[in-house]
């Protein structure tokens, strides 16, 4: 008897609630699900008892997205990348009974992960591939130059410091033409996936964000005091480091704000995290929140912030998405958020409900951030109408949508 179509939810790097990976698989498996379609999703090894109970997932995954082993200073990334490959490849190669007509899609990969996807499907005759559609969730690790006397260009980090760009490259030169019968590489950003093209020299899609409403999407016209959310896993390209003094200087100088700094991950940054936890033992308007969000957490943040400051490093952000921007149009959130960034490009497209800064310092990040509350209750609606537009034509359900035309096409 002939089984009906599958979907399978790949990502060896979910493994708990920190950082994106969590919520991208509840938003796209239970839409999924909703639907009817038998679904699997593959987490990694460890992944933690709880979120694998709530996600029905199976422990799969020997080797994490952003596993490090190799330290060696001259071949270290090398020697990850081909071991990284070769793991995946195996453990993508113990999916039993897969058909023609399954879709895989594999979340948020890294140079390894789409190397070994590359050499396992290469292990299977054309006629029984399944579609698989990967999503490239970060940055290529190309560096932008920008000179007054030319266009903007993008070049390639020493392999050493940052080897994504040089093994996206090597690994894209091994595709072919035919390749795009089975395989479809993505971004959720337009201007990333223009990226992505022009480093692999193969078709990149660009996908509908995943990210919904998951508060009430109050309209915050008249919030008072407002609250400055500044929320998810912080790290140095997220701009962390320049938090404490950010957060010292607005609540300085203004009487009509609380601040609520979300770091799910207090030990990455400890210096800055500390300079926080000093400002808040003096100020009662500065609320930390040191917890990994589960959905119910997250929700709860989302819902207490008024503005969501990201001030995040531009070139990190260029060819990458936000989740937090994301959540912040989903949920009627205003957004201040670097220039040329697809944090500035989601904001053009529905209705500039923020502001932005053009330069990477305190002092144009603070300008920003006193231009929102300067001008909060005309932002406060547009970002209400920009949730709107949001539920319809982004989230879990126009996402599937297109994943399934994708298939249908293939």
């Amino acid at each position: 008897m002939t089984r009906a179509p599958m979907f399978a939810y790949l990502d060896p790097a979910l493994m708990n609630n920190l950082g994106h990976h969590a919520n991208s698989g509840r938003n796209i498996v239970r839409e999924i699900r909703t639907r009817g379609i038998p679904c699997a999703i593959l987490g990694h090894a460890e992944i933690e008892p709880g979120l694998q109970t709530e996600l029905s997932a199976v422990p799969w995954f020997r080797w994490n997205t952003y596993t490090v082993v190799d330290r060696d200073p001259i071949c270290g990334w090398l020697n990850d990348f081909e071991m990284g490959a070769r793991v995946t490849a195996e453990d993508i190669g113990r999916l039993q009974g897969l058909h023609p007509k399954d879709l895989i899609y594999v979340n948020s990969v890294q140079p390894a992960q789409f190397m070994a996807v590359l050499r396992w499907g290469r292990t299977l005759p054309d006629s029984e591939r399944p579609t698989v559609i990967m999503e490239f969730g970060t940055d290529p690790g190309l560096v932008l130059v920008e000179s007054e006397n030319a266009p903007p260009q993008f070049v390639s980090m020493d392999p050493r410091v940052d080897p994504r760009a040089v093994l996206l490259r090597f690994t894209g030169r091994q595709l072919t033409e035919a390749d795009q019968r089975w395989l479809r590489l993505a971004t959720f950003d337009s201007q990333s996936s223009a990226i992505f093209q022009m480093l692999l020299d193969y078709p990149v899609g660009t996908l509908p964000l995943p990210q919904g409403a998951v508060t009430t999407c109050r309209d915050r016209t008249g919030a008072r005091p407002i609250t400055i959310g500044i929320l998810g896993h912080q790290r140095g390209d997220k701009g962390f480091h320049k938090v404490p003094a950010l957060v010292t200087r607005l609540l300085a100088e203004r009487n009509d704000i609380q601040v609520l700094v979300h770091n799910g991950w207090p030990e990455g940054m400890p210096e800055y995290q500390q300079a926080l936890r000093d400002i808040a033992a003096s100020d009662s308007r500065l609320v930390l929140n040191e917890q990994v969000a589960d959905a119910v957490l997250w929700s709860r943040l989302l819902e207490h912030t008024d503005l969501m400051v990201c001030p995040y490093m531009r070139n990190r952000f260029v060819s990458s998405y936000s989740a937090v921007a994301s959540e912040a149009m989903a949920n009627a959130i205003p957004l201040v958020a670097p220039e040329g960034t697809t944090l500035h490009g989601v904001m053009r497209e529905f209705g500039e409900p923020g502001t932005i800064f053009r330069e990477e310092s305190v002092e144009a990040i603070h300008g920003a951030v006193v231009a929102a509350l300067d001008d909060f209750d005309r932002l406060a609606g547009q970002a209400k109408q920009a949730s709107i537009r949001w539920g319809e034509t982004r989230g879990a359900k126009c996402l599937v949508d297109t994943l399934l035309s994708w298939q249908a096409a293939s």
